[in-house]
């Protein structure tokens, strides 16, 4: 007789048993991703943490050298008819700013020896085409990971070229015009009363009128006042928002930011130079849905908002140089800026309590506690 001959049973999955494994690893994806995009966040939010540290070292040891902070930017001087309407609404005539002079202040040497900015005539500004390649140097310490500044840039309509940057100086809270930081630096009596109000880390300087800030002028404490606070990106080449070596509001410093809270999504809050070309090129929908939203109809840069991709807040840096995270929900008051803050708060009065713990932190002699309750 002739052994039957067995068929050996192939192991395998069925199709349902393969739908089923498949439905398994989908499920246990969907739970571990979030879970790793919060650790890459983590990350990003670190290394912001660590940048900011760096600027605020970098202020320290300039404010050792020079005996106090560096202006926000500087003019050329007022007694040359050049240079006397000079501001940083328009960007005509671009001279240093807080960064710029930074530079030599965090290993950035090499690109400080290349710079041939100065407002002492014959000026040159920061436009000028010896200084191309300075405005277009990508500079790790300025940029904050969570954001899309890597690789992207400013294009002007000359083609000049600018690198993005994610931290903008806490300088002022008016309008930044030839005309009002004048008067409350010189105490004119009609501004005066609000003087303390309307400075941060400092203003301007034109060689005669020098607004700059020192620690001993920091009158609330250093650990009470911000120095630097991150700020977006332009969501496309025409916008000048977040642009490290441009000294304009919202460019590379802040400026009337008081009166919105940390990203602030209301929209018009900022005021920015090609307000209209941003919103053609971008479009209504996606600028508002971005809160990015700029004032329409507006072609000057006077006005910023305190903004960052980190979930929930934004990192700030200390006049003392220390770093912290400022939630969206911080007690912000109800500020209104026009020219500058011209309302004097009084906290026992709660129909004129506005400012508030926000307004505070950015006033650096407001002489308000910023424990308010």
């Amino acid at each position: 007789m002739f052994a039957l001959s067995r068929r050996r049973r192939t192991a395998a999955f069925t199709l349902v048993e393969l739908l089923v494994v498949i439905a398994i690893i989908g499920i246990l994806v969907a739970l571990l991703l979030p879970a790793i995009q919060s650790a890459r966040e983590a990350a990003r939010r670190a290394q912001c943490t660590t940048n900011l540290k760096n600027l605020g070292l970098g202020l320290q040891n300039y404010h050792d050298v020079h005996k106090h902070f560096p202006p926000a930017a500087r003019f050329g001087p007022p007694d040359n008819p050049m240079y006397k309407d000079d501001n940083i609404l328009i960007d005509t005539r671009l001279f240093q700013n807080w960064a710029l002079e930074l530079l030599p202040f965090i290993e950035e040497d090499a690109l400080a020896s290349q710079m041939t900015v100065t407002n002492i005539p014959p000026a040159k500004s920061i436009r000028s085409t010896s200084n191309a390649a300075i405005r277009s140097a990508e500079i790790a310490l300025m940029l904050c990971p969570s954001d899309l500044g890597r690789g992207t840039f400013f294009i002007e309509a000359t083609g000049a070229t600018w690198a993005r940057g994610n931290y903008g100086y806490n300088a002022f809270q008016f309008w930044p015009n030839q005309f009002l930081w004048k008067s409350l630096l010189n105490g004119d009596p009609l501004y005066k009363p609000y003087a303390g109000l309307n400075i941060g880390m400092g203003a301007f300087d034109d060689t005669v009128n020098k607004y700059v800030m020192s620690i001993a002028k920091i009158t609330d404490g250093t650990s009470k006042t911000i120095a630097i606070a991150e700020l977006r990106v332009g969501v496309s080449e025409k916008d000048r928002r977040g642009v490290w070596a441009m000294g304009m509001c919202g460019s590379n410093l802040h400026c009337r930011h008081v009166a919105y809270s940390i990203n602030s999504c209301a929209g018009f809050e900022d005021d920015v130079m090609g307000a209209d070309a941003i919103i053609s090129d971008v479009g209504d929908a996606r600028l508002k849905s971005d809160c990015m939203y700029p004032q329409p109809g507006l072609d000057q840069s006077g006005q910023s908002v305190v903004r960052s991709r980190h979930p929930g807040g934004a990192n700030v840096a200390m006049a003392d140089g220390s770093v912290h995270f400022l939630t969206d929900f911080i007690d912000s008051g109800d500020v209104v800026v026009d020219g500058l803050i011209d309302k004097d708060p009084d906290p026992k009065d709660v129909t004129t309590d506005d400012f508030r713990v926000w307004q505070r932190l950015n006033a650096s002699r407001d002489g308000f506690d910023v424990s308010v309750p």
